[in-house]
């Protein structure tokens, strides 16, 4: 594969040499009347400069062309930057559950004649001089709740709305005993979270121990209370006794007591109704209604699963990255998945980094170890070859091999196999049933520094020379059966090199058409590799040779011009530059001093 010529190029000087030295060869003030016609050549020929080029800029020899995905920064730098399309979205929630209805029913004696004034004063209670109180558990409020979910790993706490209906009804014989009752309250589990309550079309509040009391019951008339209840601590074993614990895999468990307390006057009771009494009994009530959990605080871990989340296609590859043994190498590739997340908690995920041909084909997979990104807010995690050099918000995973997704230049490159599930081991509060979003695009961001196995390749052509060599022949001499071309060229020249990689050139003819002129006609070979810069600052110097040998004497009739393929690499031998940013103003090559060597025997035609 040939690449799309460049303005201008390292071997630039060896094609004006060419024809600079072939007219120098034809020398008008040679007096060949009454010679053979052929003349020995041997003399060396200094050019009239010795700054036949300007500095040429690795921007003029890397020629970038049209691309979306290479660029030069404003500080001359060459960029990598590729970033998908289409952002992909992915949402990931917990389902909410329901606690079914559940009926409690309980008895109550209040043996009123235990105060009668005519028996035992020691059994009173009194919170004031004619007070009495009666302190009683109402109902256990046990239950249990199956809920076979891998998603909630842990719960401190869940949230609902639902209620609480109690209703008492008193026994005819306690209702002419007692007609009226001061205070009656009800105390309900400290780990419930209770709103309010209402009675007889009033709200009433609680107070810090999750009281309610109401004032002046008629007896008569019964009591029914509707008390809001909100949620469920389940952090710890309150003072009272109360608790619910959950269980993975099974569900919740709750147990805690209703209680219920009175205060009457004594002077309220009609103590001979409460000696004619059979039945001092309340009957009472406790209906919770069926509630949806729809909050919840804890440690959670839904699973979602994508087998194919986007891709970055990598469009129109500049030429110099297009030879089929180009291998792009990069010192420290970046791959960033960006992520903007509303969920409340920190996600884990695991996948695959892929690179594709054009029909889809995976050329290269890595594995991603597993990763997190934050709850609520933006994440970059970025798989690099090497650690960073500083510390940052961004998560970075060292990948070694990562750069075998872009060293050939893949069509496109993509996550699969992406599994994400939410990290219990943070603590985060979440509507059941709501799906949180979460948004992935994946990135390319990469300055271009090369490393030990980087090759990158360009193509240069010089033509319109034939005018100049068609008539040229060397003297032809045979040896051992077979005829000799005695007669080449050797181009000198100093190469001062600011680019931070080896330059090998491998030059070739070219006929009229543009086709190859095959080695066994022209030979043309380089003698040197063009020292590297060690920084991209500093100059090298190389004292480069270029040697031309025609094999016959017929190729000048078709010689048009030379090709060169210039390799850039960063190591031979136990010598490398590697990590070196490429720039494109300030990292140049330079040729000066140039001057031809020609040995050998030039054929004239005279007549």
């Amino acid at each position: 594969m040939y690449m799309n010529r460049i303005r201008r190029t390292v071997p630039l000087w060896c094609t004006a040499v060419l024809a600079m030295t072939m007219a120098a060869c034809v020398d008008k003030d040679y007096d060949l009347g009454d010679v053979d016609k052929t003349v020995g050549l041997g003399n060396t020929i200094q050019l009239p400069s010795n700054n036949y080029t300007d500095d040429i800029p690795l921007d003029d020899l890397l020629d970038l062309g049209i691309n979306d995905f290479l660029s030069v920064g404003e500080d001359g730098m060459y960029n990598i930057s590729a970033i998908d399309d289409n952002e992909f979205i992915a949402h990931m929630g917990v389902p909410r559950f329901s606690v079914p209805s559940k009926t409690y029913k309980g008895k109550y004696v209040i043996d009123l004649g235990d105060f009668d004034p005519r028996k035992s004063v020691m059994k009173r209670v009194k919170k004031a001089d004619d007070d009495i109180s009666f302190q009683a558990p109402m109902v256990d409020l046990d239950f249990s709740v199956s809920y076979n979910s891998k998603n909630i790993m842990r719960l401190e706490k869940i949230g609902f709305s639902t209620k609480l209906t109690i209703t008492l009804t008193f026994a005819k014989d306690l209702q002419a005993a007692l007609s009226n009752i001061s205070r009656l309250s009800f105390t309900l589990p400290q780990c419930l979270e209770v709103g309010n309550a209402t009675w007889k079309n009033s709200t009433i509040a609680p107070n810090g121990n999750n009281t309610f009391e109401l004032k002046d019951v008629n007896t008569a008339e019964g009591v029914k209370v509707v008390i809001e209840l909100l949620g469920v601590d389940l952090s710890e074993k309150k003072a009272d006794g109360s608790y619910m614990t959950y269980t993975q895999g099974e569900g919740l468990t709750f147990h805690g007591a209703l209680n219920m307390a009175v205060v009457v006057k004594e002077s309220a009771i009609d103590f001979d109704k409460v000696a004619e009494a059979k039945d001092l009994s309340v009957s009472g009530t406790a209906v919770i209604d069926k509630f949806n959990v729809t909050t919840a605080k804890g440690g959670f871990a839904p699973v979602r699963t994508f087998k194919n989340v986007g891709g970055v296609a990598l469009r129109y590859v500049p030429p110099f990255l297009s030879d089929d043994d180009v291998n792009l190498d990069l010192y420290d590739p970046q791959l960033n998945i960006n992520i903007s997340s509303t969920v409340p908690f920190a996600t884990k995920m695991k996948g695959a980094i892929v690179s594709k041909d054009k029909k889809g084909n995976v050329l290269c997979r890595i594995d991603v170890p597993e990763f997190s990104f934050k709850s609520n807010g933006e994440s970059i995690v970025s798989l690099r070859r090497r650690p960073a050099t500083h510390e940052s918000d961004t998560t970075v995973i060292v990948l070694p091999n990562i750069c075998d997704v872009i060293r050939n230049i893949p069509d496109s490159i993509a996550l699969i196999d992406l599994e994400g599930v939410g990290d219990d081991r943070e603590t985060a509060e979440i509507t059941l049933s709501k799906y949180y979003e979460g948004k992935l695009r994946l990135s390319v961001a990469s300055g271009i520094s090369l490393a030990e196995e980087a090759l990158i390749v360009y193509n240069e052509e010089y033509s319109g020379w034939n005018d100049t060599f068609k008539k040229i022949r060397f003297v032809e001499t045979e040896k051992d059966g077979q005829k000799v071309i005695e007669g080449f060229v050797r181009v000198y020249a100093n190469v001062y090199n600011k680019i931070p990689g080896f330059l090998t050139l491998k030059p070739y003819g070219i006929d009229h058409n543009g086709n190859p002129i095959s080695y066994d006609r022209l030979a043309v070979d380089v003698e040197k590799i063009i020292s590297p810069s060690p920084d991209g600052k500093k100059v090298a110097k190389t004292e480069e040779v270029i040697n031309i040998r025609p094999k016959d004497n017929d190729v000048f009739k078709i010689l048009d011009g030379i090709r060169f393929r210039v390799e850039m690499t960063t190591k031979q031998g136990n010598e490398k530059v590697v990590g070196v940013l490429l720039n494109a103003y300030k990292q140049t090559v330079k040729v000066t001093d140039v001057k031809v060597q020609k040995f050998g025997k030039v054929a004239y035609d005279l007549n």
